[in-house]
């Protein structure tokens, strides 16, 4: 009696059917022992194969597109304009000019974050000094 084959555990790509059959075929005309197992092993190894140099292809293509350029004052000035704040082109790039496109000891990866963090911090540091002239005030009220 024949045991009955275990399906397979994975999936299999339509395209990669054609290759297998082709790849068996030519290794049943040459060794006539070839065997399930045998060729569950060349599949797997095919397939792993397959995938490690689509991966590798992958992070060549992401690392190439991610390199920092400092911007131009034109384009701080139109990002700043975009977002209708108060911060200002020329001195936000030559202050980061200034230490070499870096905050802290970490170098700069997304200059726009850099604005929206300068946006919030004038509007928070305005708002504390409309509250303490507005406590300065009510003091002076109080003495007159």
């Amino acid at each position: 009696m024949k045991k009955k084959q275990k399906p397979l555990s994975f999936s299999l790509n339509p395209d990669n059917i054609a290759y297998i059959e082709s790849a068996v075929l030519k290794q049943k005309e040459t060794n006539h022992r070839y065997s399930r197992s045998m060729y569950m092993d060349d599949l797997i190894t095919h397939l792993r194969t397959k995938a490690v140099n689509k991966v590798v292809v992958k992070k060549e293509v992401r690392a190439a597109s991610k390199r920092f350029t400092p911007p131009t004052v034109e384009e701080v000035f139109h990002y700043c304009n975009e977002r209708c704040n108060n911060v200002d082109a020329q001195n936000f790039v030559d202050h980061y000019s200034s230490n070499g496109w870096m905050r802290g000891k970490a170098k700069i990866k997304d200059w726009k974050a850099c604005v929206r963090t300068w946006e919030k911090n004038s509007t928070s540091s305005s708002n504390q000094l409309s509250k303490t002239t507005e406590q300065n005030i009510k003091n002076l009220e109080g003495e007159w």
